[in-house]
């Protein structure tokens, strides 16, 4: 059976009886799938490239991962956290999806540099 909201796969057996790394027993890949349905949903305005990567690299530092592994629901609680970040449906509004919106920070992360520092900008690093 399909929840009607999210049209997740819910029923008997299916819930994970053991925890996640950081103790949390939600799938992280669902919520993610949620959160881009909901983003697209939102149909947001394009964001400046600039100011969404240097968001994307403020919170992969936070984070403590590289660009390229930051996962959209550790994004999507930095953005709520700072309200000057660009919002989950700015960046897919822009990049189309988060996949191509990891690989064009890290992209133009220097070498030897996976995120920004706190208070560099963008400017800065380029």
């Amino acid at each position: 059976m399909r929840c009607p909201h999210c049209r997740l796969m819910i029923g008997a057996g299916r819930a994970r009886t053991e925890a996640s790394e950081d103790g949390d027993a939600r799938s992280r890949g669902s919520a993610a799938g949620v959160l881009a349905n909901a983003a697209r949903r939102a149909q947001s305005e394009p964001g400046g490239v600039e100011e969404i990567i240097a968001a994307l690299r403020k919170s992969s530092s936070a984070v403590g991962c590289a660009v390229e592994r930051l996962r959209m629901l550790d994004y999507q609680q930095q953005a709520e956290r700072h309200p000057e970040m660009p919002d989950l449906s700015a960046v897919l509004a822009t990049f189309s999806t988060w996949k191509s919106a990891r690989a064009t920070a890290s992209e133009r992360t220097p070498v030897g540099q996976s995120a920004l520092r706190d208070g560099e900008s963008a400017a800065q690093v380029a």
